[in-house]
């Protein structure tokens, strides 16, 4: 079995709405493998957001923007300075 990094499956769905969380589920599993095959695992916000999206409360395209307007304010401060430096403080 396949390790996840999300919480279970809520009990009452019906079976396409089952069908749809798993596959969400296993396309946000498949990322992180990815991410951290070069890196480390996703921060706890990161997953959260991504959690969100398995979850079915956001679209995929939420939850990109989201992840990158929490990058943008970790990382920029002020979010629009298309020149700041990551801070290595964080």
């Amino acid at each position: 079995m396949m390790k996840t990094f999300f919480t279970p499956a809520p009990a009452g769905l019906n079976p396409e709405q089952l069908a749809a969380r798993q596959e969400r589920e296993r396309h946000a599993n498949n990322s992180i493998a990815i991410l951290m095959s070069n890196g480390p695992a996703p921060s706890p916000e990161a997953l959260a957001i991504m959690q969100r999206h398995v979850d079915g409360e956001i679209s995929i395209e939420e939850a990109i923007e989201l992840t990158d307007a929490m990058l943008l304010a970790r990382y920029r401060p002020g979010g629009d300075s298309a020149t700041s430096e990551p801070n290595p403080a964080r």
